[in-house]
């Protein structure tokens, strides 16, 4: 059910009322008097978030660099691949631990631009009256819940770890490009994946996957484009289906005698069957959502998901996803701090439950928002026990 806010201040009897109804019952109404200082006094911790996020920005950044060159048992995060033991080198991919980011392009968005096809929902939900008075606009309210990962960009989440990337794209018609979107226009995808390319240039013994699983305003010409793009970017560097005469049993060992280093999911099975170096989706990962804003079910439906299908990839997706009424009710906060910051410590304590490779306690690739050091070595690690 979506939800409409209207807010009302009155200032002579120093009270606001807040008047949260949803838009298709009326008479369903909720309100909630709110002192006037305590209004105020949040507007004014919402500048001073505001003030230190570009401090907290440079120091996150800072702090990732400097602990990534010092880690325990030797780890070096960017050269974690090239580290791993002979027999892991040799063992399939589908049965090593390998960390990922969701929504991976959503590390910068533009809030200068109109909302992405994929956040029109959104705007459903918020009121700008509302938003207004926060001191917000309607794209900072999109932004603070669309935002899944730190904004240290695509070769900084490889530096620190990251080998899996969940990427949504779509067509922007103003200047006919095609960008990674969540809510959003973020990034370019031509700039990202130059980025990418360039990095595996003096990471060669690294491999990442790229997961295209959600496309919005895309035809076929645009997804000629993005095919033209990967082929520019990475060329040789593509690893082709056919590697092997099961696909998902290649191993690092493999990729690099080829020297391949990029594999591409691509959820539209038409485009996947004419290009050699497009994995589908459907056939070859199992990728599903929880759709849970609460971490008790979340860690419950990791738990009794398990990686019981061997024939694929298996994405375990350790998020929550806000419904309506949680953004509504925290419009002036973030997916961060309302939702995945709460959840990191459980999905930490599920992860020590774990083992790479398959069966019930198994995981392979492993996605959260905003990861950390904690969050990327905690699934690396899981290759050495």
């Amino acid at each position: 059910m979506l939800f409409g806010v209207s807010c009302y201040l009155d200032l002579h009897r120093r009270n606001a009322m807040y008047h949260i109804l949803t838009k298709n019952a009326p008479c369903f109404t909720t309100v909630l008097q709110v002192d006037c200082f305590t209004f105020y006094s949040h507007l004014v911790y919402l500048l001073a978030l505001r003030f230190r996020a570009s401090r907290c920005k440079r120091s996150y950044v800072t702090g990732m660099s400097r602990m990534a060159g010092n880690l325990p048992h030797g780890l070096d995060l960017a050269h974690w691949m090239g580290d791993l033991p002979p027999t892991l080198r040799a063992a399939p991919l589908k049965n090593l631990a390998i960390p990922g980011t969701h929504d991976s392009g959503s590390f910068y968005q533009d809030k200068t631009f109109e909302i992405s096809p994929d956040g029109q929902t959104l705007l459903e939900i918020i009121n700008e009256e509302t938003v207004k008075i926060l001191g917000l606009t309607v794209n900072d309210v999109v932004n603070n819940w669309s935002v899944t990962q730190h904004d240290i960009g695509v070769s900084g989440q490889l530096n620190v770890g990251v080998r899996y990337f969940d990427l949504r794209v779509a067509w922007r018609e103003s200047d006919n490009s095609l960008y990674f979107v969540h809510g959003l226009y973020g990034s370019k995808v031509e700039t990202a994946m130059q980025e990418i390319a360039d990095w595996l240039n003096t990471h060669t013994k690294e491999v990442v996957m790229l997961d295209f699983n959600h496309f919005y305003n895309i035809d076929d010409s645009h997804h000629k484009k993005l095919s033209a793009i990967l082929e520019e970017k990475f060329d040789s560097k593509l690893c082709p289906k056919t590697i092997v005469s099961q696909a998902v049993d290649v191993t690092l060992t493999m990729l690099w005698e080829h020297r391949h280093q990029v594999i591409v999911f691509y959820n539209n099975n038409e485009i996947a069957d004419h290009h050699n170096y497009l994995w589908s989706d459907w056939e070859y990962l199992h990728s599903h959502s929880p759709n849970t804003y609460e971490v008790a079910k979340l860690i419950a439906w990791l738990e009794n998901e398990g990686v019981c299908d061997e024939s694929k990839f298996h994405v375990s997706q350790a998020i929550l996803t806000p419904d309506a009424i949680t953004i509504v009710g925290n419009l002036g906060h973030s997916l961060k701090t309302v939702l995945a910051t709460p959840a990191m410590p459980e999905i930490l304590k599920w992860l020590k439950r774990k083992i790479s490779g398959s069966g019930s306690n198994g995981v392979n690739i492993v996605i959260a928002d905003f990861v950390d050091l904690e969050f990327l070595l905690a699934v690396i690690k899981l290759n050495y026990t």
